[in-house]
């Protein structure tokens, strides 16, 4: 996520997230910058959102807010947005030889952009195919754009992270001085959705190396509901959770939901092991801004909302600029606002269509209506988690919600209506003690929601950087296992399947798998496991 669509984090000893993380640490001093989210700290951490820190105390940490472009208006997060400028043709006089190099691209990024620039979006979506794009998202659109400059996915996503670390790096010499820095050893953490692939974790690492941030495996990397995790778990003190209990993590951000569940095992210190596969879906909370493009369209007309996106372009920025700041994060349908008036200078009056001196006038009703289909689809996932946990006899007793969209009223009190609407437990005579002590499928859960939730993958990246990690098994999310070649043995193997080989001058079989590790299992994560093979060269 950056901007509010990555997730990932590189760190010296400060990290964060793309939210990506970069971080460093000095003595008692660690520093984070965030992409999205990115954290610092003599190991030094930074992020696209970036974070510097003291302690691993979360209160420490501090963001990177200042960003190229940003006209001196501080954001805690960057937009992972980039595009490449071709430098003024050379004049027929000019004395460069014909066999001379061209001049090389020149980059804008981030808050660089007027609102009609062309430029390349959520980049970070295509380095793992698995997943599916979100609507608003043109891979035709991006492929024409790479063409034209003749640069890949991953080379725009090396060349949006070393501007990044680029500007990191110089606000940090800036604050510290070039003597500190120079003395800093500097590592990276990044942070990636929950549901990635290992090859999309395998391009993001190669990205990061592209980059700068150092070789890949040096690069550490943290999926961002258990970057969130660390952070909102020591935020949050004191909390009812115990040694046993489960905990869904749900980072809600722009593009993405990603959510984790975790068991934990122990609390000091802080130990849990994953309780449920991450799960992710499309419906962050860029998908409201489509939705009000659609409600606008539909108030006022498709010709007249096409004239306005042609000729008066500010007049559809402002107005859904509004929309951004104001009304996506602060709507709450219970509190006794009859009305919000959206401005949209120079749009003209129209009664029947809600437009009054400037102002469409959207009432409660009409904003819900765009919230609920995709506050829906959130807890929905939700929902499948905690079934999930409970169908295989765990306990859920809460659900941290972090990420922009996760600091929405709206969204905080859909949860919470809809795991503190359990039923009653049926009724008994004289009832147990085992009846009274055994979980109910539909008992209520306790939904959390820290401070700085927009922040909290980047900072909790800072501190598992500075503590290492706190989860001591994972389930797998896949099975993993080696394929060989075998001596043939007519008692197990078809005729038709061996071959000759000259090399061990025998009959030998093909492809088959010897697995390790089965889907969904919990190995340790220390396993490492063992197999004797050899290999013709």
């Amino acid at each position: 996520m950056i901007g509010s669509s990555w997730a990932w984090i590189s760190g010296l000893r400060i990290r964060g997230e793309w939210t990506a993380l970069w971080g460093v640490e000095a003595p008692e001093r660690v520093f984070g910058y965030g992409l999205g989210s990115w954290g610092v700290g003599r190991s030094l951490l930074i992020a696209y959102s970036v974070a510097t820190v003291y302690t691993s105390t979360p209160d420490d940490v501090e963001i990177i807010k200042t960003w190229p472009g940003g006209n001196g208006i501080t954001s805690d997060k960057v937009p992972t947005e980039i595009s490449y400028v071709s430098p003024p043709s050379p004049s027929p006089s000019s004395s460069s030889s014909p066999s001379s190099s061209p001049p090389p691209l020149k980059t804008r990024w981030g808050f660089q952009f007027a609102p009609s620039e062309p430029r390349l979006r959520c980049m970070k979506l295509f380095l793992d195919r698995s997943q599916k794009l979100p609507f608003y998202v043109s891979p035709k659109d991006t492929a024409t754009q790479l063409k034209k400059h003749n640069k890949t996915v991953v080379d725009a996503v090396a060349d949006y992270l070393t501007e990044v670390y680029t500007h990191t790096m110089d606000t940090l010499t800036r604050r510290y001085g070039s003597a500190f820095m120079s003395t800093t050893k500097v590592e990276f953490v990044l942070t990636c959705p929950a549901v990635w692939s290992d090859a999309a974790k395998n391009t993001t690492l190669l990205a990061a190396e592209k980059a700068g941030m150092g070789a890949r495996d040096d690069i550490q990397m943290i999926s961002e509901p258990e970057a969130a995790a660390v952070y909102a778990l020591k935020t949050i003190q004191p909390n009812h959770l115990s040694v046993g209990d489960n905990f869904v993590v749900c980072d809600a951000g722009g593009g993405t939901v990603d959510l984790i569940a975790y068991k934990i095992m122990s609390l000091k210190p802080l130990r849990v092991e994953e309780s449920a596969v991450g799960t992710g879906g499309l419906c962050g909370s860029a998908f409201l801004n489509y939705r009000f493009e659609e409600h606008v369209r539909a108030r006022i007309g498709a010709e007249h909302f096409d004239d306005m996106l042609a000729r008066k372009q500010k007049t559809w920025q402002m107005g859904l600029k509004y929309f951004e700041e104001f009304v996506k994060r602060n709507f709450d349908e219970d509190e006794q606002h009859a009305e919000v008036n959206v401005p949209f200078p120079g749009l003209p009056d129209d009664e029947a269509a809600g437009v009054d001196c400037g102002f469409l006038v959207m009432t409660a009703a009409q904003i819900k209506d765009i919230f609920e289909p995709v506050v829906k689809e959130v807890c929905d996932l939700v929902q499948g988690q905690v079934a999930g946990i409970r169908a295989a006899g765990g306990v859920v007793s809460g659900i941290v919600l972090v990420g922009g969209f996760g600091q929405s009223n709206y969204l905080y009190k859909r949860l919470k209506a809809h795991f503190s609407s359990a039923a009653p437990p049926p009724y008994s005579v004289r009832p147990t003690h085992a009846q009274a002590n055994e979980p109910l499928n539909g008992a209520s859960v306790e939904v959390m929601q820290p401070v700085y939730a927009w922040t909290a993958v980047v900072r909790g990246a800072v501190l598992r950087g500075l503590e290492g990690s706190m989860v001591v098994s994972r389930k797998s999310r896949y099975h993993y296992g080696t394929s060989y070649a075998t001596v043939y043995d007519e008692d197990k193997h078809a005729v038709g399947e061996r071959y000759w080989s000259p090399l061990w001058e025998r009959w030998m079989v093909s492809d088959r798998m010897q697995w390790h590790i089965a889907k969904v299992s919990l190995p340790s994560r220390l396993f490492a496991g063992f197999c004797c093979f050899t290999r013709r060269l």
